[in-house]
């Protein structure tokens, strides 16, 4: 699933840059090698950068300036201290960096790409997070200022960082394969001005993007051979496993669960504060130690991994595609759409979006993973629509790949 951040603010982001996203200890499967993030959104290509992300080029857009000329972009404050009459001090508000989006894979997934071994897991995930900021960055806007409305622009600029761990707890460092992707607070105009981000706009397509990511993997996933049930909170999981051996394999997540009952709190919110606050001091753990460690608790219950990428690669020497897909994919546009109408006058697109692809669960469906392949969808969504029938504007906002069609 896809969590957002508070805004982060530039010393906050620089920090995180130095000692968390780019950390070796973050990334144990990928030995030796300090994660070296890569760049994303179609801002960061007209500023020239793609590839790797280096140190100077994160720090001046966290701080609103041009990475490669160091031209101011997103004019802002410093930071002041204020004395107050009665004697206290106030602190105005730092510039805002950006917001940290994370995208986690399901636990199942984690433990099959990471101690099972399939890196294919690991580059379908990659792929999906890319695929899901294509589309989030659609509705990137910017922030006019007075009582103008934000302006839609289509444009960010994201740094991810792809991790392989979670935060220790009692010194283990469970499997969970995740990305985060800074999305910086800077857009550019369709005059060639650029301004700061209006953050709505992301939290608006929050479940958007996590039922892109989700379908994405799902469907890859199962090209691999691998059954997928929904799991407890309907994100998609592989099956062969057992609770017992995904609850081992949680304790991060149990811990903030855990902080969260114990004082009465619930939202994610109350999991943003309880996640901080329940964070242990560093360990130094080497990566064959992380990774022994991995071994011995799936061997406690029965090397479950192993087994199920076994059994995936058979399946996918056996299985054939179902020839309804298309079929599928109606039938999972047509439910969004008439059951968001019955509770809403006016549904949003991300929501027709977002309910098709959780009713397709990745088998029948995925958005477009570029503007050659969407050109092509919308075609099928309009043969789609003479059999519905659809209306004109959703035909233009219902951009359907059917992986049947197109693989």
């Amino acid at each position: 699933m896809l969590k957002i951040s508070k805004a982060l603010g530039a010393v906050q982001a620089q920090n995180y840059h130095k000692l968390e996203y780019t950390s070796p200890t973050q990334s144990y499967y990928r030995q030796g090698d300090a994660v070296k993030g890569e760049w994303q959104g179609k801002l960061a290509t007209s500023m020239g950068l793609s590839g790797e992300v280096s140190p100077m080029e994160f720090s001046r857009v966290t701080e609103g300036r041009h990475p490669l000329t160091d031209e101011q972009m997103v004019q802002h404050r410093a930071q002041m201290e204020y004395k107050n009459p009665d004697g206290t001090t106030t602190k105005s508000v730092e510039h805002r960096a950006g917001w940290d989006a994370t995208f986690s894979a399901p636990k199942s997934i984690s433990l099959t790409a990471l101690v099972g071994g399939d890196d294919r897991i690991r580059e379908a995930h990659s792929a999906a997070v890319t695929i899901a900021l294509n589309e989030l960055e659609l509705y990137t806007q910017a922030r006019i200022g007075g009582n103008n409305p934000a302006e839609t622009t289509g444009k960010f600029v994201a740094a991810k960082f792809e991790h392989d761990t979670a935060r220790p707890v009692d010194g283990y460092a469970a499997p969970q394969l995740h990305t985060h992707a800074v999305i910086f607070n800077v857009t550019e105009r369709a005059d060639g001005s650029t301004r700061a981000l209006q953050e709505k706009a992301l939290f608006d397509s929050q479940q958007f993007a996590t039922a892109i990511y989700q379908s994405e993997l799902t469907y890859r996933l199962r090209t691999f051979g691998y059954e997928i049930e929904a799991g407890k909170s309907g994100a998609p999981e592989i099956k062969g496993y057992s609770q017992e051996y995904l609850d081992a394999s949680s304790p991060r997540s149990q811990r903030i669960k855990d902080a969260m009952e114990k004082r009465g709190f619930s939202g994610p919110e109350a999991a943003e504060i309880a996640a901080h606050s329940t964070r242990e001091k560093k360990h130094t753990l080497t990566p064959e130690q992380v990774l022994a460690a991995h071994k011995e608790v799936a061997a406690q219950y029965g090397n479950q991994p192993q087994q199920v990428v076994a059994e995936a690669s058979e399946r996918a020497r056996t299985q054939e595609h179902s020839p309804d897909r298309n079929a599928r994919a109606r039938e999972a546009i047509t439910y969004a759409r008439e059951s968001l109408f019955e509770r809403e006058a006016v549904a949003d697109e991300r929501m027709i979006f977002r309910d098709a692809l959780r009713r397709g669960m990745g088998e029948a469906l995925a958005l477009c993973a570029d503007s050659a392949r969407r050109d092509r969808c919308q075609c099928d969504v309009r043969q789609f629509g003479q059999a519905m029938p659809l209306s004109g504007s959703e035909l233009e906002l219902i951009a359907v790949f059917i992986h049947a069609s197109f693989p």
